[in-house]
């Protein structure tokens, strides 16, 4: 149950934060576009009938402000929703349609273009105002933006016949461009970093920018004054934060604007003085927030990248000089340009003996024997001294090299040294940096096992020559042997036949018996002879198109002489069918009776031998069952081990070499099959033989007639 309850607890929460997100985002939504239309018709009221554009500037920017912030799926909407609203402040101020629609659409196409200038090539991301590359692509947007804006004023103005299409042209490219540069930066993601000025400092800094503002915008005299503000914004730029300096420079633009709206102020005056259309006297308003725009953002975005440069390089070298405090296991020693030791960590201390304020300053050649700076000096045809040796080992490329070090006691260690060139800030050398790691014991145990593996080379070579001369000798005596047991086994054979006259009944059994044991001692040979055949991978097949049906009938007539005064059940089963197959008759055969003697020789009489032959969709398989003693399980892995016999073969001292199983593992292997044993102690074994079938239909056509 508790799992359950935190479980609806944490959807509750996801669910209440989601609409909380949800009910945010549509109330900025709605007071944004009430803000459009407030600024529109706002603005609106001191228009005058004969001048069309003169000062409707906050209503761009916010609408470019909500569509940059609103998810895309709202845009046409929201766009739609922009328009009306325009439409509806110019109706309210007396435009007639054919004007309210032609500059309602123009500034909310012109909010719509710098939306879409701003989002190229983000792939989703929000539009930033995070380094210079950002600023020159508002400024661009800004100018687009402020163009489409003043060209479709001043079309309007030419289609409708309404005033003077270039000044209505000028007025709506002037409002627009003020409008997105003092408001698009509040809508925009721009860097954070701790201001320089304090609290206190920045909020009387700002009090005094917009008293400042207050003052020069009600004095009516000197029109020019109010471009005194402008330093105000460069010391925002570096002391401040360009969100607050924003923030500022909108609420001098509403003072600008809103005593211009009363009247007052010199941009007011202007009109009446010189006699100027109310687009040229308003024109000089919206050309003092541009400009405060421009000395703002480049200026603001700069110091505070430049700062944010400075923090990261005050905390990587904090950083390194941290690495290189605590890097106890590595020696840092680092030259300056006289090659004389300017860094000795305390790691170089751990492993030389030495501390930092004895050696900073001197040079490092003391910390190596004469003859290891001789012998790495003539290595890299240098002359015997650090220095060199570092400039020439660096212009070789060598990353790093086994280096002798004496330690203050005297003592001598060996230490794995990579050295690295110190550029300087125009790319000049400046020294050297020599990380060294102590590798004493490593290299010690090193050799020690480079030693004692050249030694069991030499053994295993040893051991190889020794494996070759047994096979050799193997291969000849047994080659000699077969001679003189084939000529002993035909003499026998002979006098069995009464060639030499007719032997007693006792002269019959030892002439048979001693037949029995050279035929027993000729097939010893012939497994010793195919066992170095094996060995030296010359054991070789002879694949022909076989009826293995055959194969299992000769198999079983080889060894029925075995079974003639046995006690043995043993029965063959194989298809109706011919089973062909691609492979040598003859080692099959050989294979089946090893098989099947081993069946014999360990099943006792009354037992039961079974060999069976199956004929499958893609594999021919011989399994040959019994009855009897089994194999002990922990044996089993040995069962195909050269001369291996189990240990009831010899408790029982049953005769074999434990040759038999080894030879027709390589047979099976010859022919692409495999064999499985399946036996327990005292229950029988079951051998599988699994042999691929690579038949060819016509061949098999052929065979089977």
């Amino acid at each position: 149950m508790s799992d359950n309850s935190a479980s609806a607890s944490a959807q509750q929460t996801f669910l209440t934060a989601a609409q909380t997100r949800f009910t945010a985002r549509h109330l900025r939504i709605a007071l944004l576009l009430l803000g459009v239309l407030a600024g529109s018709w706002l603005t609106l009221t001191v228009v005058e009938a004969e001048s069309l554009v003169p000062a409707i500037w906050p209503a761009c920017g916010l609408a470019a402000g909500l569509l940059l912030t609103s998810p895309r799926h709202l845009h046409p909407s929201l766009t739609a929703a922009v328009f009306v609203l325009m439409l509806v402040a110019f109706l309210l101020q007396g435009y007639d349609w054919a004007v309210a629609v032609g500059f309602s659409a123009s500034s909310t196409a012109a909010a719509w273009v710098v939306r879409a200038q701003l989002v190229r090539g983000l792939e989703g991301r929000r539009a930033a105002l995070l380094d210079q590359g950002d600023v020159s692509r508002l400024i661009g947007a800004i100018a687009v933006g402020s163009a489409v804006a003043g060209i479709g004023s001043g079309l309007t103005i030419a289609v409708t016949g309404d005033g003077v299409p270039w000044l209505g042209a000028l007025g709506a490219f002037g409002a627009s461009a003020a409008a997105l540069m003092v408001l698009l930066p509040l809508f925009l993601e721009t860097l954070t970093f701790e201001p320089l000025a304090g609290r206190r400092e920045r909020v009387m800094q700002g009090v005094l920018t917009l008293g400042t503002t207050f003052a020069v915008f009600a004095s009516t005299n000197a029109p020019l004054v109010i471009f005194a503000v402008m330093p105000m914004f460069a010391w925002h730029a570096f002391r401040g934060t360009l969100r607050e300096a924003t923030v500022l420079l909108t609420l001098t633009g509403i003072i600008g604007t809103g005593l211009t709206m009363l009247q007052i102020g010199p941009i007011f005056a202007l009109g009446t003085r010189y006699g100027l259309e109310p687009e040229l006297a308003n024109g000089v308003l919206q050309l003092f927030l541009v400009d405060c725009g421009l000395i703002l953002m480049p200026l603001s975005v700069m110091v505070t990248q430049q700062r944010m440069s400075a923090a990261r390089a005050d905390t990587e070298r904090e950083t390194l000089r941290r690495l290189v405090q605590s890097a106890t296991g590595t020696a840092i020693i680092a030259t300056g340009n006289t090659g004389r030791i300017v860094l000795f960590n305390p790691g170089a201390e751990a492993m030389l003996g030495y501390v930092s304020e004895e050696v900073i300053g001197q040079l490092p050649d003391a910390f190596h024997p004469a003859d290891e700076l001789r012998r790495q000096a003539s290595r890299l045809r240098a002359l015997p001294n650090f220095s060199d040796i570092c400039r020439a080992s660096v212009a070789a490329g060598e990353r790093n090299q086994l280096w002798r070090f004496r330690r203050k006691d005297g003592e001598e260690r060996t230490m794995r040294m990579t050295l690295t060139a110190v550029p300087g800030e125009r790319g000049e050398l400046t020294g050297y940096l020599a990380t060294a790691e102590d590798v004493t014991e490593r290299e010690d145990a090193q050799r020690a096992l480079l030693l004692t593996l050249e030694h069991q080379r030499t053994a295993v070579e040893r051991l190889r020559e020794l494996e070759r001369v047994k096979g050799d000798f193997v291969s000849t005596v047994s080659h000699e042997l077969r001679t003189p047991i084939t000529s002993i086994i035909g003499y026998t054979e002979l006098l069995g036949d009464g060639a030499v006259g007719e032997l007693t009944l006792s002269q019959q059994e030892i002439v048979d018996r001693v037949d029995r044991n050279g035929r027993r001692l000729l097939l010893l040979v012939e497994d010793l002879l195919t066992l170095s055949q094996i060995e030296a991978s010359a054991l070789k097949i002879e694949p022909v198109v076989t009826d293995v049906r055959t194969v299992v009938t000769k198999a079983h007539e080889a060894i029925t002489p075995t079974l003639a005064d046995r006690a043995l059940e043993v029965s063959v089963l194989v298809p109706t069918q011919p089973v062909v197959h691609h492979g040598d008759p003859v080692q099959l055969e050989r294979m089946l009776v090893n098989l099947l003697t081993n069946a014999v020789k360990f099943t006792p009489d009354g037992g039961r031998v079974e060999l069976q032959l199956r004929a499958l969709s893609e594999n021919t398989e011989i399994v040959i069952s019994d009855t009897g003693m089994g194999i002990p399980e922990d044996e089993q892995s040995k069962l195909f081990t050269r001369f291996f016999r189990s240990s009831t073969a010899t408790e029982r001292a049953i005769q074999g070499t434990g040759l038999g199983l080894t030879i027709v593992k390589a047979i099976v292997a010859l022919h692409g099959g495999r064999i499985d044993v399946q036996s327990a102690h005292q229950r029988g074994t079951t051998v599988t033989v699994s042999l691929p079938r690579q038949q060819d239909m016509a061949e098999v056509s052929r065979a089977t007639g």
